[in-house]
């Protein structure tokens, strides 16, 4: 009996010490501890591209994005503003806001030309807001005031969809009166539950995610997106709504990505125009919507995920296309969080670069295909938001026109009409010019040159910098191939991390971090890349990696784990060949000089 006994015993301890070993690299889940910031909800991957909206019938939305495509610009998105429900009438109104149906005639098969991007790797969204107008929906306005549906209903006199003549608000019908309007009551679970019942069969078609205007409160934005994460049918549980940069004094706004800086000025600032706009539109134009994102003063500027129309919503009482500012705009807006490309109806370019002239087009190209190759960059720091509680955006209070994307890129948008230099504030620490590759003592301010093809962006000396091959979309690009950039000369640290970047797996600590230090000697340094820790759905264990190095000194010798790499010279950027090896190893990288 004692000899059994013992022998229970043994296995008993043998079961608990297994039970209390560390799970291996392979199988590691990343503690709760770790996230600051439990309000802050990741979009899907995708949404890191580049997105695009229009007014346009189901046949111009497909036209588009084969041109899109055929400029060789990247798409990970597109979405069908308010004419999705009346495109026939331009938004006129009340008209079909909102009737369930939308506009059949001009999207006669909806479900092709949600395939049509699905086939592409592009998600499709549509435009929805919170309230119903009676007046042409009578039916099912009185069947949501029957129901109990409506928080209240009152007169709407505005124009917009009211029997306005154009989405601009600002000319109506004559003889219009108003329309009784119905407030949806999104605080009561039977009324979401019927929303969504009726919202539904947009999903079953193939739609992804919402444009959700007129109001951004919490729970009107909490409903928009449990929806896209219930009926989206690739989101596989992770949501996407667009909404209104309000609402944001209650933190469980975070929950609900992305928002927008709202209706935007076509024009450099408010303090000096250069053309009239209509007293609707809010003030804010470049400068002002850059310290949206960069003035810590302001509540937008703790929005984790913003974004704002590119090159500006209205164009204001002109035609005239502003070439210089819709690339100044352009290029501030690929160092953002999120980049999303849209105008109002009647903007004749759409704010598409090609439209604008064959420069703006080659150098949209340029900015996009850089902000695709740092996804990997991107999205560790939209992690990085939940972890650490820290925006992706650093701010320079006393600087608020230059901003951080990330901790080693220094970005200073150009927002001044035909300014060729920009004044600069740089840190202590020495700072590498992105494009010259010269290096420029930190702790003082500078004057450096900004031709109308260049944003000023210094890189921290010692930053690492993983980018990727360039992919049409986020969805058909890998991280299999990593490019790491490294720029020696400090110690520094950086840590990719990865998902599977449609599930809310890593929300349980289901994702793979991947820790790189830089070290540096008088005569060498020494990149240690540290064994993944994490995993998540579908990864693969085996990495390729390419290194390139920004250093002024000559290089003698690159080592990864002892071997000896080809290497080639660029001025003073040094390229090595490919290295492959497993995730879960380590990798070091040393440099002798």
């Amino acid at each position: 009996m004692k000899r059994t006994i013992y022998f229970l015993s043994i296995i008993t301890f043998i079961v608990t010490a297994s039970c209390m070993q560390q799970p291996s690299n392979r199988d590691f889940v990343h503690p709760e501890p770790a996230t600051i910031d439990s309000n802050v909800v990741l979009p899907p991957a995708w949404s890191f591209g580049v997105l695009y909206g229009g007014y346009t019938n189901q046949q111009e939305t497909i036209d588009r994005i084969k041109k899109i495509q055929a400029h060789d610009y990247p798409i990970d998105a597109y979405w069908i503003d308010s004419w999705f429900w009346d495109y026939q009438n331009h938004g006129m109104g009340p008209d079909k806001y909102m009737d369930f149906v939308g506009d059949t005639v001009s999207f006669p098969n909806r479900e092709n030309m949600w395939s049509f991007m699905e086939n592409n790797n592009i998600k499709g969204g549509f435009w929805v807001w919170d309230c119903i107008l009676k007046k042409g929906n009578e039916e099912v306005f009185k069947e949501f005031k029957e129901k109990g549906h409506f928080s209240r209903t009152h007169m709407y006199t505005g124009s917009w969809h009211n029997s306005s003549t154009t989405t601009a608000r600002y000319k109506r019908e004559e003889g219009h009166k108003g329309t009784m309007l119905g407030e949806i009551d999104f605080e009561d679970p039977q009324t979401v539950s019927y929303f969504k019942d009726r919202m539904k069969h947009f999903f079953d078609e193939g739609a992804d995610f919402i444009k959700l205007d007129r109001n951004s409160n919490v729970s009107d934005c909490r409903v928009m997106f449990e929806m896209t994460q219930e009926l989206g049918g690739e989101t596989e549980g992770r949501g996407f709504i667009l909404s209104h940069k309000g609402g944001i004094d209650d933190p469980e706004f975070k929950k609900y990505p992305t928002k927008w800086t709202g209706d935007t000025r076509g024009d450099w600032t408010v303090e000096d125009p250069t053309k009239d706009f209509h007293s609707w539109m809010p003030e804010v134009a470049l400068k002002e919507n850059i310290a949206l994102y960069t003035d810590p003063s302001r509540q937008t500027s703790k929005i984790p995920f913003l974004t704002n129309d590119m090159g500006g919503f209205d164009i204001g009482n002109s035609n005239t296309k502003d070439e210089e500012l819709y690339i100044r705009w352009m290029q501030f807006s690929f160092f953002g969080p999120v980049t999303e490309v849209f105008s109002q109806a009647s903007n004749p370019t759409s704010n598409l670069a090609w439209k604008y002239s064959g420069r703006a087009d080659d150098l949209f190209k340029r900015y996009a295909h850089l902000r695709m190759r740092l996804f990997p960059y991107i999205y560790s720091y939209a992690h990085q938001s939940r972890l650490r509680g820290e925006h992706m955006i650093g701010k320079f209070p006393d600087h608020i026109y230059q901003y951080m994307f990330g901790d080693e890129m220094l970005i200073a948008p150009v927002y001044k009409k035909g300014a060729t230099k920009r004044k600069v504030h740089l840190p202590k620490g020495d700072w590498i010019n992105f494009w010259t590759r010269e290096k420029v003592s930190g702790n003082q301010s500078i004057e450096t040159e900004a031709p109308i093809y260049q944003i000023p962006v210094f890189i921290r000396e010692g930053a690492i910098i993983p980018m990727r091959n360039y992919a049409s979309s986020i969805e058909a690009g890998s991280n299999q191939v990593l490019h790491i950039h490294i720029y020696p000369g400090a110690d520094h640290q950086f840590t990719l991390i990865e998902d599977d970047g449609s599930s809310n797996d890593y929300l349980e600590g289901i994702y793979a971090k991947t820790t790189m230090k830089l070290t540096n000697g008088e005569q060498s340094s020494q990149l240690l890349i540290e064994p993944t820790k994490g995993y998540y759905d579908q990864m693969k264990e085996e990495r390729t990696w390419i290194f390139h190095i920004y250093d002024e000194k000559d290089i003698d010798t690159i080592t990864v784990n002892g071997e000896d790499m080809d290497y080639k010279e660029n001025g003073k950027m040094t390229t090595t060949g490919k290295y492959t090896n497993n995730k879960y190893e380590p990798t070091e990288v040393r440099i002798t000089y």
